[in-house]
C-alpha cells in the first residue's frame, strides 16, 4: 500500500500508549497515523498471523479488508486502529474502527463488513477488548460504539463483569444461518424434481450456464446489471438502495474482488444474468455479504435458490467449508440453512440511552411474543410493518397525476394504434428496464417504495414494461400482459382481437408527449403482433388523449 493511496485527519485525537498487566504497550490510533502503520510490511505480516490464528477472526478483519476499506471511504469515515504488543514486542491484539460525522464508532467496514470484531490471541484477549473499550470511551466521550455483529467464539463475558460495563453495554442475540457444505447432499436436493423441472424449463429458454468469475474484466463487465438488479430488489423489499445513495461501494467491492476477497458466480441464459452472488471470503467460509440477486423476469423458475445449490456444489469442489448465509430473517435463508450459529450485537452507549433501547427491545420481544401467542405469523407482522412504513412515507407526497386503478369505473379503454400505421420514433422507449424502474421520482401519491414494489411483483408475475426516461427522471411506464381476469368484461370483448397497455404512471413534466410514448411502446408491440393497441388509462387522462390520438390517426389517413 502506498501512503499516497490516502490520508487521513486525527479529529484533534492524539496517539495514546498505555502499559498494563503482560502487556507492553496498548496504542489508540486515529488519522493518518493509522495510514502511516498499515504501510509497514512488519506490521502488516504480523496482523495476517494474528488473524490467521485468531479463531473468531473472520474475512472482514483481514488486513486486506480493513484497508481496502479504510482506502476507498477515506473521505467519510476516519479510521480508529487499537493495538496491543506484548512485553516481547510482538501484536497480540488489534480493534479496527472509524468514526463517522454523527460520532457513531462502528468496526471497520461499516455496514458492509457483516462481523465486526477484534482479533487477539485468546489468552489476552478479554484484557485487551475490554481496555480497548476503556480507552475508547475515554477518547470519544459522547460517542456510541457499535459492532453488528461479534461472532460466536469472541468473549462478551466482561460486558457483565463490572458495573460500569453493566450499565453502559447492551447485548443483543441473533441467529446465524450457515449452510454446511456437503456435497452429496447439494446433489440429492438438486436431483429433487421439483429442482429438476425447474432447471429444465431454464433450459428450454436459452443456454443455461453456471459460471464462476475469475478475471477483473469479467467482473467489470458484470458489475452494472448485478447492482442494478441488487437496488431493484432491495428497492422493493427494503426502501434501500445503496448502490444508487453510496457511490463507493461498486469501487469498493471491484477493489475486493481484484485483491482476492469477494467470491462471484452467475446464473445466466444466454448470457443474461439471472442470478448471482459475490460474496466476501476467507478462512474457508464465503459469506452472503456482499451482493446476491435474481432477475424478477425469471422469478417463477427460483433462480436464486438454484444459484445458491450450484454455488454449494462449486464451493465443494473448492474445500470451501461454510456458505455463511448471515444473520436476517429472509425466508430463503431457512430453505438453504443446514446449521444455525449466533451471533451478537453490542452497543455501548450512555446508561439513559441504554434503559430506553433496553425497554425497546424488550416490548418488541413481548408483542412479537403475544403475537405468536395469538397465531399471527412472524412474516404478517413484518408485512404490516412495512405497509405502515410505505403509509408514513406517502405523508407531503402530492397526488398529481392519481396511478390508474384498473377494475374501477374511472379506468378507461382507448385505441392507441391499428395495424399499418406510422411508428412513433420521437421517444426512446426501454423494454423491462429495471434502470428505468429506478429512476422513479414520487409524483403520483405512490412513493418509491410502492412503485418499486409494485413494479417487481408485476415482473415476478410475468407481466412486462415499457419505458421512458430522460435524465435520471423516470418520465412514463406502462405495462402489458395483463391477466385477463383482473379486466372487466367489455374490456376483454374489445380487446379480443389486440393487445393492451395499462399507463400506470407519467410524470407531469410528459404530459404532452404521452401520445407519443403510447404510439412507441404501439409500434414495438405491433411488430410481434400486427393487431390492434389498446391503453388503459384514467378517466381524467382518457378524453384528451383519444382526441390527441385521433388527430394523429386522421393526419396519418390524410
Amino acid at each position: 500500500m502506498h501512503k499516497s493511496m490516502f490520508r487521513f485527519t486525527t479529529l484533534g485525537v492524539k496517539t495514546k500508549r498505555i502499559s498494563s498487566g503482560g502487556r507492553a504497550k496498548l496504542e489508540v490510533l486515529v488519522g493518518e497515523e493509522v495510514c502511516d502503520l498499515l504501510q509497514e510490511d512488519d506490521f502488516r505480516q504480523e496482523w495476517e498471523t494474528l488473524y490467521e490464528a485468531c479463531p473468531w477472526g473472520t474475512a472482514f478483519q483481514s488486513y486486506t479488508y480493513v484497508t481496502t476499506w479504510y482506502e476507498v471511504y477515506k473521505d467519510t469515515y476516519k479510521p480508529i486502529l487499537i493495538v496491543s504488543y506484548n512485553r516481547e514486542g510482538r501484536l497480540d491484539g488489534v480493534l479496527a474502527l472509524a468514526v463517522d460525522g454523527q460520532r457513531l464508532i462502528v468496526g471497520a467496514g461499516a455496514e458492509q463488513a457483516e462481523y465486526q470484531v477484534w482479533i487477539a490471541r485468546p489468552e489476552v484477549e478479554e484484557d485487551f477488548v475490554r481496555s480497548a473499550m476503556q480507552e475508547l470511551t475515554e477518547q470519544f466521550p459522547g460517542s456510541n460504539i457499535r459492532l453488528k455483529y461479534v461472532p460466536d467464539g469472541a468473549s462478551l463475558n466482561w460486558t457483565n463483569r463490572n458495573s460500569y460495563w453493566i450499565r453502559h453495554c447492551l447485548v443483543r442475540t441473533v441467529k446465524q444461518p450457515l449452510m454446511v457444505i456437503d456435497e452429496e447432499k447439494l446433489n440429492a436436493e438438486l436431483r429433487k424434481k421439483n429442482r429438476r423441472e425447474k432447471m429444465n424449463r431454464l433450459k428450454r429458454l436459452g443456454h443455461l450456464n453456471f459460471e464462476r468469475v475469475n478475471t477483473a474484466g469479467r467482473f467489470r463487465e458484470v458489475i452494472d446489471e448485478l447492482t442494478l438488479q441488487y437496488d431493484f430488489r432491495k428497492g422493493a423489499m427494503f426502501n434501500r438502495t445503496l448502490f444508487r445513495t453510496d457511490s463507493l461501494r461498486k469501487q469498493f467491492l471491484t477493489l475486493l474482488f481484484e485483491r482476492g476477497l469477494l467470491h462471484t458466480t452467475l446464473l445466466t441464459v444466454d448470457e443474461k444474468v439471472i442470478a448471482s452472488n459475490a460474496g466476501v471470503t476467507g478462512k474457508g467460509w464465503v459469506h452472503l455479504q456482499g451482493l446476491n440477486t435474481h432477475c424478477p423476469t425469471f422469478a417463477k423458475h427460483s433462480p436464486g435458490i438454484l444459484h445458491f445449490l450450484l454455488l454449494g456444489q462449486l464451493l465443494a469442489k473448492e474445500g470451501i467449508s461454510v456458505f455463511d448465509l448471515t444473520p436476517g430473517a429472509d425466508p430463503y435463508k431457512n430453505i438453504l440453512a443446514t446449521d444455525y450459529g449466533t451471533a451478537h450485537q453490542l452497543d455501548i452507549v450512555g446508561g439513559y440511552a441504554k434503559v430506553v433501547r433496553g425497554l425497546t427491545m424488550a416490548m418488541r420481544r413481548q408483542l412479537m411474543q403475544g403475537a405468536m401467542v395469538m397465531g399471527v405469523k412472524h412474516e404478517t407482522l413484518r408485512k404490516l410493518k412495512k405497509k405502515f412504513m410505505q403509509l408514513q412515507g406517502r405523508a407531503g407526497i402530492g397526488k398529481l397525476n392519481p396511478v390508474v386503478d384498473k377494475g374501477t369505473s374511472q379506468a378507461q379503454l382507448i385505441l392507441v394504434s391499428e395495424p399499418g400505421m406510422p411508428q412513433d420514433a420521437s421517444i426512446a422507449i426501454q423494454y423491462c428496464s429495471l434502470k428505468d424502474l429506478l429512476d422513479y421520482v414520487p409524483d403520483a401519491g405512490q412513493t418509491r417504495w410502492e412503485f418499486l414494489e409494485s413494479s417487481m411483483r408485476r415482473l415476478e408475475a410475468g407481466e412486462r414494461c415499457y419505458t421512458w426516461s430522460e435524465k435520471g427522471m423516470l418520465r412514463a411506464c406502462g405495462w402489458v400482459g395483463i391477466p385477463q381476469a383482473t379486466l372487466e368484461v367489455s374490456y376483454q370483448e374489445q380487446v379480443a382481437d389486440g393487445s393492451i397497455l395499462e399507463l400506470t404512471y407519467y410524470h407531469t413534466s410528459a404530459k404532452e408527449k404521452l401520445p407519443a410514448f403510447l404510439r412507441a411502446v404501439a409500434g414495438q408491440l405491433q411488430q410481434d403482433n400486427p393487431k390492434p393497441v389498446y391503453a388503459l388509462v384514467s378517466g381524467k387522462d382518457s378524453a384528451i388523449l383519444s382526441v390527441q390520438l385521433t388527430s394523429v390517426k386522421s393526419h396519418c389517413k390524410l
